[in-house]
């Protein structure tokens, strides 16, 4: 009863045994059509409750998403709207993460230009840390300056949409990105 635990010997865990299996679906050009339109209509309604709750910005809360949904129900299934709210809210979401991600990038831009260009020009780093070079020529000096001002605008542009909870799909987001306001 006092005496130390006896130890068993190591053994290694089995890897996963699932399988992936990777497949199209082998339907008929009827089914195909179906399926064509009933994902067009997906789709509609999906872009339909993305533009919604972009226009809720940072107002949202657990009661507008059930107003979204009994909207969405009155065309679907409740089934296919709360699926559609749900991915609807998680795209908003994962926008605004983008939106956050893109605020630091262009912050630690600008940060890097900024202390570019308060070096005189061909100034070589120094050994202390932080320190960087100037820019080698004047023309490359005047080009980061405009490109400084591009950078600033943006992120003016995004704290300002951030502020007031918009999300705005850029690039090709996925296909919900209709809505931009």
């Amino acid at each position: 009863m006092g005496g130390l635990r006896e130890v068993t010997p190591p053994f290694v865990v089995p890897g996963p045994t699932g399988v992936a299996i990777r497949t199209r679906l082998r339907v008929s050009s009827a089914d195909a059509s179906v399926l064509t339109e009933v994902g067009m209509f997906l789709g509609s309604l999906a872009s339909r409750d993305l533009a919604a709750r972009s226009r809720q910005g940072l107002s949202h809360d657990a009661a507008s998403w059930a107003v979204r949904k009994r909207e969405l129900t009155e065309s679907s299934s409740a089934r296919w709207a709360g699926s559609v709210t749900k991915a609807t809210h998680d795209q908003w979401a994962l926008t605004r993460r983008g939106h956050m991600a893109e605020m630091e990038w262009l912050r630690g831009q600008i940060t890097r230009i900024e202390a570019r260009l308060a070096r005189p020009l061909g100034a070589k780093a120094e050994k202390r840390a932080g320190a960087v070079r100037g820019y080698a020529t004047r023309s490359e000096w005047h080009a980061k300056s405009r490109r400084l001002r591009v950078l600033q605008n943006r992120l003016t542009a995004l704290q300002t949409e951030w502020a007031a909870g918009r999300v705005q799909c850029r690039l090709s987001a996925g296909p919900g990105c209709v809505a931009q306001r």
